[in-house]
């Protein structure tokens, strides 16, 4: 064989090794959020819960976010709260870096964050549930 019929052959094996494990890409995903289903809440138009509570949306639930008298106060409707595992909040910039995290208790029935770090602007609660992740942003 000649010289050139080698690189040949090893192209078209590295070839076929990239084809099989693009065709692979996605195949888990479904798997995936059939097990741990995540919903994503739609944040209402012109919302600044500094200003005046605003709400994320969905079809079924809502996590309202409003001002208090030191930093910010979130509610939950429609959620399951006895099912509620674990709140996190990540407070982002404006390059979408994470500037902190908390962890709220799951079991109160309301959720304060107060000494936001300088330069957020944008907030993002992830509501762990025994069945499904619920996660809603909030620009400030």
């Amino acid at each position: 064989m000649s010289r050139l019929g080698r690189y040949w052959i090893f192209f078209v094996i590295v070839a076929v090794g990239l084809a099989l494990r693009w065709g692979q890409i996605g195949r888990k995903t479904p798997q995936v959020l059939r097990d741990d289903p995540v919903i994503y809440l739609q944040t209402e138009k012109d919302c600044r819960p500094n200003a005046a509570p605003c709400a994320a949306l969905g079809s079924d639930r809502a996590v309202v976010l409003g001002p208090a008298k030191s930093g910010l106060l979130a509610r939950t409707t429609g959620l399951d709260e006895a099912a509620i595992i674990q709140v996190e909040v990540v407070m982002l910039g404006a390059d979408g870096v994470a500037l902190g995290r908390r962890t709220l208790a799951a079991d109160a029935p309301v959720w304060h964050v107060r000494g936001l770090p300088p330069g957020t602007r944008l907030l993002r609660y992830r509501i762990t549930g025994s069945r499904e992740t619920t996660v809603a942003e909030f620009p400030l």
